[in-house]
């Protein structure tokens, strides 16, 4: 009945040719023969790990194994911060040095020789002062008072100077940047008030 429907009887499929071993077989049990066959499995990430530790602690559930990654991950995002707060306070400190001092010439109308006047912005233990020494001349300095910092590592802040124009021709205002905040000072009368 087998060489009715086609097939070879199963005596005869080990005495078969090799070249043509497909053709007697019908494609219903190539088919089925396919899925028989173990399918290649694919790993997810970090899978390799997982079965690393699974293999040296073989009590450690799939809970434990994520949990102790979580806590790894957690602990080096916190000593990333705290690698780049110190970057940062060191970088400011070559820049500004301590106290944070920042040091710049200017015109501002106040001078009676042809030389700039020179500001010194000073951070001393959360006080904001500015020295000016018109025309450079330290006999005739004049010390500006900020504003009083507070907060932690508030003497780390630095200040810089910086000049505006005004409505006044030759006498531009001075803006104090302390941090991420601005104070005005008004140069009137031959020298600089803040503006509140």
């Amino acid at each position: 009945m087998s060489s009715i429907m086609g097939l070879t009887p199963r005596s005869a499929l080990r005495h078969r040719p090799i070249n043509n071993a497909f053709t007697d077989i019908p494609p219903w049990v190539r088919a089925s023969q396919a899925l028989q066959q173990p399918r290649p499995h694919h790993q997810f990430p970090g899978q390799a790990v997982l079965l690393h530790f699974q293999t040296r602690f073989p009590s450690a559930s799939l809970a434990t194994l994520v949990s102790l990654g979580m806590v790894i991950m957690l602990l080096l995002i916190l000593i990333g911060q705290g690698i780049a707060s110190w970057t940062s306070t060191v970088v400011t400190d070559w820049q500004y040095g301590r106290p944070r001092t920042f040091q710049t010439d200017a015109f501002v109308g106040h001078e009676q020789t042809g030389q700039p006047s020179h500001f010194v912005a000073l951070n001393v233990r959360g006080q904001v002062e500015v020295l000016e020494l018109p025309s450079n001349d330290p006999s005739r300095a004049r010390l500006i008072l900020g504003p009083h910092l507070s907060g932690p590592q508030a003497d780390l802040i630095p200040v810089t100077i910086h000049f505006v124009p005004s409505s006044t021709p030759h006498a531009p205002n001075m803006r104090l940047d302390i941090g991420s905040t601005s104070i005005l000072f008004y140069n009137t009368h031959g020298q600089f008030q803040a503006h509140i």
